[in-house]
């Protein structure tokens, strides 16, 4: 039985068309955990009132500006990225996820045990968290595809963030300071709207300040020996 072939032309383009189907349709997402933190039981911590302080600072969004750095603000003072915007807005709630259960956290100062000051400073524009879209990269792709190719991009973290934990009296009892670098592909997909596209460096955001406010509670509760007599009279 004769055997009919495709011809080469008509290969070619099915050729072509698979590829085009696999570049435009394998999606690599950055997989980004929000990891779960442990309390810190802290005897000092049990049944105290929490405040907490945020502040926030980021370089001018101005190109005539050139990279004068904002002066730090409150973070109700300021308009967030969609990015950063879950994680900052709704502090509290990591900075519960850090304390005994018994603790409690306040909106009002004066009422408070305890001052958590935070200070956040963004080195880019864009925020502490950004998508930074490969121009030269999709270029390439969406020509090769007819723009159909997905999206690539690196999510960034580049920010500094500051804790100061105060007792009642507005003393000082512990300070530790933290830069956050860090850098992940990621891709995203022609079906990706609104805060999908977004999510990974969302977490990215929040697994952030997970970890450091963490570690500084953890070295908070170990402090200098003069630093034990105050918390232990608080």
């Amino acid at each position: 039985m004769p055997v009919t072939r495709m011809p080469m032309p008509l290969m070619k383009l099915a050729s072509a068309g698979i590829a085009l189907m696999v570049m435009a349709g394998c999606v690599s997402r950055a997989q980004i955990d929000v990891p779960k933190v442990t309390p810190v039981e802290e005897q000092t911590y049990q049944h105290k009132v929490f405040y907490s302080d945020v502040y926030y600072s980021q370089p001018q969004a101005n190109l005539f500006s050139g990279a004068a750095q904002q002066a730090m603000q409150p973070l109700g003072n300021i308009k967030l990225s969609r990015i950063c915007s879950p994680a900052m807005t709704h502090f509290n709630q990591l900075l519960r996820e850090q304390l005994p259960a018994s603790s409690r956290i306040t909106h009002d100062a004066r009422a408070s045990d305890y001052r958590l000051q935070v200070e956040i400073q963004a080195h880019e524009n864009r925020g502490p968290v950004y998508l930074d879209y490969l121009i030269a990269q999709n270029l390439t792709k969406n020509l090769l595809t007819f723009g159909v190719a997905n999206e690539d991009f690196d999510i960034i973290a580049d920010f500094d963030v500051q804790y100061r934990l105060y007792d009642k009296n507005e003393q000082l009892l512990f300070s530790k300071d933290y830069a956050v670098q860090d850098s992940v592909p990621h891709q995203a997909g022609n079906f990706d709207f609104g805060d999908r596209i977004f999510l990974p460096a969302q977490n990215m955001m929040k697994k952030y300040l997970l970890l450091t406010m963490n570690d500084f509670f953890v070295n908070a509760s170990r402090p200098s020996p003069e630093l034990a007599a105050v918390l232990s009279d608080s």
